[in-house]
């Protein structure tokens, strides 16, 4: 029995230019009509474009099945974890009874093929190119991708308490889901305050000046109750 290797594919046919045999007639000729260069510019490109087309199309399906092998790795998969540490259960499987339901490993799932996060008393997978998960990703000091959000959830005596859930620092502001959706219920409120009326199923599309104006009333406020606290220490000193 031959073990040799299986020859190489044949190299792919070269690509033909649409309208080679019309360009072939002017092959020798110096000088061309603007028709004719106009023609022969807006057929080449024409091909190009299929060419970009067929060349995206063809990327989005490896897109595809590399997100798909992504998923299954590293987000939800169809395995069911059992009470016993070294035991998984496929779902469907009709196989899995004379198995003993011993199918760790399978793609990469299950076992210790996974990597679990590193933060302690975590058992959640660990996100990709790091030792962390997403909830505890920011005790990764490598990381740059990721910030705490800044939205303050509790006033210490010590000073303000941050919420710090992950955001990405691209965000703007740095708020989570949870504290973004409240920061636009205040600002439906505020708005609402100021006399005008929006509909809160879908969401607020308010004026510019609108929104300065509200902010500045805000602020004034904010500085009247320091400027009283002040007034009120001086007068008792």
């Amino acid at each position: 029995m031959d073990d040799s290797p299986p020859p190489p594919p044949p190299p792919p046919p070269p690509m033909t230019l649409d309208g080679a045999e019309n360009d072939a007639v002017f092959a020798k000729t110096r000088v061309l009509s603007q028709r004719e260069v106009t023609v022969r510019r807006h057929r080449r490109t024409k091909q190009l474009k299929r060419l970009y087309k067929g060349h995206y199309w063809a990327f989005m399906e490896e897109i595809k099945s590399k997100f798909k092998e992504y998923y299954w790795t590293y987000g939800k998969s169809p395995f069911k974890e059992t009470n016993a540490v070294n035991d998984a259960v496929v779902f469907g499987d009709e196989n899995n009874n004379a198995n003993g339901g011993n199918n760790n490993g399978v793609l990469g799932v299950g076992g210790d093929d996974v990597a679990r996060c590193a933060f302690g008393g975590c058992k959640t997978k660990a996100m990709a190119l790091t030792r962390y998960c997403h909830a505890h990703i920011l005790s990764d000091p490598k990381q740059k991708l990721y910030r705490g959000c800044r939205t303050v959830a509790k006033n210490l005596p010590t000073g303000p308490s941050y919420c710090n859930k992950p955001v990405l620092r691209s965000v703007v502001p740095a708020a989570c889901t949870t504290h973004y959706q409240l920061g636009e219920k205040c600002l439906l409120r505020a708005v609402k305050r100021a006399g005008y009326n929006v509909p809160i199923n879908r969401k607020p599309n308010v004026k510019l000046h609108v929104v300065v104006n509200e902010f500045v009333r805000q602020i004034q406020n904010k500085r009247k109750v320091v400027l009283k606290s002040a007034v009120s220490k001086a007068e008792t000193q």
